[in-house]
């Protein structure tokens, strides 16, 4: 599994921050403590209904455990957790949810950036891997996604249903190599091949031209072999956000900010990540959700 360092999708804001231990201080209050976050979620329990409920209410109970969690404003950091390097902390931002207390916030969305967090410092300092097998959920779920929100405007209806499984090679080219490592040869090719079966041997030596380990070179691709023709980082990053906030951006681009992103959209009545995304396709969705309770463990 590959972490990346910063999202081309969002001006290159960094994956996993390296803020100093004064600074990080600074940028939290004491409403906003680990103790805070234990009594309000104890408080309003009953309100959330959600298979991680023991796991993340074991964590907030554990006096010496809870510290490791981080409560802050971070006003030039637009995602709303991080893992901070510098002091070893799973990271909670309230900016994008515009508030300066954890008490402002619904108990489901405080319950859901917790959970974010928490899943995601597990996978990026590698006490959870994720193996390659996964590759094939992870590219069907994502394909529905983008026929759902892109398919009137680039035409991957029914109809022109010969670009959608060249749509779908593509995105297993891009998250064999993005997500996983795989090197940019001929073996990626098959790889993407056993998932989005697609004859790509007349289109071998254009597409072993890009670098499948940035999304701005696989939007390329789209529009170069006009799945999407005419598809500009800008238009997608624009589209994604309007329709999932900003965490789903950073999804697109990192395999462990996928996984924390899908983990937290199952947490009903939050509005952190819009739960609706289940339903673009619910057997992957629900396969992929399974492996996020592998981090939980």
């Amino acid at each position: 599994m590959i972490i990346k360092d910063k999202f081309k999708l969002i001006n290159n804001v960094s994956n996993i921050t390296n803020i100093p231990k004064n600074t990080l201080s600074a940028n939290q209050i004491e409403e906003n403590s680990p103790r805070h976050v234990f009594t309000f979620l104890t408080l309003k329990q009953r309100s959330i209904k959600h298979f991680a409920k023991d796991t993340i209410y074991k964590f907030i109970s554990d006096k010496n455990a809870r510290e490791n969690l981080k409560i802050v404003n971070l006003d030039q950091y637009p995602l709303s957790g991080t893992y901070n390097k510098a002091t070893r902390n799973m990271v909670v931002n309230l900016k994008p949810f515009d508030v300066e207390e954890v008490a402002n916030l619904s108990p489901n969305d405080l319950y859901a950036a917790v959970l974010y967090s928490y899943a995601f410092s597990k996978l990026v300092t590698g006490k959870v891997k994720i193996q390659p097998i996964y590759a094939r959920s992870i590219v069907n779920f994502l394909t529905s996604l983008m026929v759902r929100v892109f398919g009137k405007e680039y035409g991957l209806t029914e109809t022109y249903a010969g670009s959608i499984p060249k749509l779908k090679f593509l995105l297993a080219c891009y998250i064999y190599a993005a997500f996983f490592g795989a090197p940019i040869n001929e073996s990626l090719l098959r790889k993407a091949s056993s998932v989005a079966p697609f004859m790509y041997k007349e289109y071998k030596d254009q597409i072993l031209k890009y670098d499948f380990t940035d999304i701005t070179q696989f939007l390329k691709a789209l529009s170069d072999m006009k799945v999407m023709p005419g598809i500009k980082v800008y238009g997608f990053t624009a589209k994604i956000f309007r329709f999932f906030k900003i965490d789903m951006l950073a999804a697109f681009e990192d395999m462990s900010r996928f996984l924390s992103v899908i983990l937290a959209s199952s947490v009903t009545g939050s509005t952190m990540i819009p739960s609706f995304i289940a339903k673009y396709n619910e057997k992957e969705y629900k396969n992929i959700l399974e492996l996020t309770k592998k981090i939980l463990r």
